[in-house]
């Protein structure tokens, strides 16, 4: 339990951006470490966007609670977030020492971010590629076409990009 929880702290330390920035390197690492399989990682992760709260602080509950039960995830969660109050102490007394402009650095930070998002987005993509999931393409198609051409509440387009996974899944 010990080296998940300083995984997690790990994670925390560095993972910038919010837990979509952050995923990519989430996922290497509890690959990495054998805290999970692929298909169990995907699943996980599914879980983590449907449940409220940053994705990353609810892959970390998550992953905590298979391991190690409830300790495992109130340890998992505390770890991964520590890091995080950490720096927003530091980065305010930086801000204030340094007398540096705040949306300035802001701005510094929002490309690395998108970088960080796309990475994600790529190896997310990639498995689903190699083994031609067109469900879950088909799926991911019909939700980006509602999300960017409709006003749908996001809610309504995972719940009904749900039961149209139930569908064609339990046709293929």
């Amino acid at each position: 339990m010990l080296k998940m929880i300083l995984l997690f702290f790990q994670i925390g330390f560095i993972s910038f951006g919010g837990g979509w920035a952050s995923l990519g390197i989430i996922k290497q690492l509890i690959l990495e470490n054998k805290l999970l399989n692929e298909k169990a990682l995907q699943q996980a992760i599914s879980i983590s966007q449907m449940t409220p709260g940053p994705v990353a602080v609810n892959l970390a509950t998550y992953i905590g609670y298979l391991k190690c039960g409830l300790l495992g995830a109130t340890l998992n969660t505390i770890f991964l977030v520590i890091p995080a109050i950490i720096y927003y102490y530091i980065a305010k007394w930086l801000l204030l020492k340094l007398n540096l402009n705040r949306k300035n650095v802001m701005q510094s930070l929002r490309l690395g971010t998108i970088i960080l998002i796309s990475m994600t987005f790529l190896s997310v993509l990639k498995p689903v590629l190699i083994i031609k999931d067109f469900g879950s393409i088909i799926i991911a198609i019909y939700a980006l076409i509602l999300f960017t051409k409709t006003k749908l509440d996001p809610i309504y387009i995972i719940l009904s990009s749900a039961i149209i996974g139930m569908i064609l899944f339990s046709i293929i």
